[in-house]
């Protein structure tokens, strides 16, 4: 489990859903040059969700772990695969964190999304929505094809996608999505052969993160 450390300031972030509160967990970094929104649909796995949340934090980023699924929703499964609703979930917490930046909380910085599997397309449509507010997406597993071709069409923000080898259906169908897609887009699969797959794709996406939240803003159309 992630533990601060002296300059790391970690506090609770809770925003009202439909059905009940939901809940964020921030850490900020000195001088942190961007932070890095890992979105959940449901409670994430502490132990894996600390140990990433720890390699960002020593590449220097800030964090934030959202939860989109209130407590009291957990039972219903059909909430993760909702992904208008997941959605609208996400750019509450984005809300959040532009209000916390207007009232001086903590300084204005680049934002990239992290997340997994039934998430993937609700990060993939929020960049889309928001165009050059995200600079960056990582996508483990999941399907981002579920985001909508308009969604993948209209993605600037540069993607990332990870897969373990093996995950040969998910691997074709998001080969076939990244042909709609015209930001830079990587898609990475880990070897079996690789003993330590969770540290491999940990690594590939904190750098993918880092590159891209320090790389020169550009301009917004208008």
């Amino acid at each position: 489990m992630s533990e601060d450390t002296p300059e790391t300031r970690t506090q609770a972030l809770i925003v009202p859903g439909e059905h009940g509160a939901l809940h964020g967990s921030l850490s900020l970094q000195p001088n942190a040059p961007g932070l890095v929104v890992l979105v959940h649909a449901g409670p994430p796995d502490e132990v894996e969700t600390g140990v990433f949340t720890d390699l960002l934090r020593q590449t220097g980023l800030s964090t934030l772990n959202a939860d989109l699924i209130a407590a009291n929703e957990e039972h219903y499964p059909d909430l993760h695969h909702n992904i208008p609703l997941l959605a609208r979930r996400l750019l509450l917490f984005l809300g959040q964190l532009r209000h916390r930046v207007q009232m001086g909380e903590f300084p204005e910085q680049p934002i990239a999304l992290h997340a997994g599997e039934d998430t993937t397309p609700v990060i993939v449509r929020i960049a889309a929505q928001r165009d050059h507010d995200i600079a960056a997406l990582v996508c483990r597993g999941g399907l981002v094809d579920l985001a909508g071709v308009v969604y993948l069409r209209t993605l600037t923000s540069p993607l990332l996608l990870l897969h373990d080898a093996g995950d040969d259906h998910r691997i074709a169908a998001n080969r076939r999505a990244l042909r709609e897609v015209h930001c830079h887009s990587e898609l990475r699969v880990i070897a079996d052969n690789d003993t330590r797959k969770a540290d491999t794709a940990n690594q590939l996406a904190a750098q993918w993160m880092r590159r891209h939240l320090e790389a020169p803003a550009q301009p917004r159309p208008r």
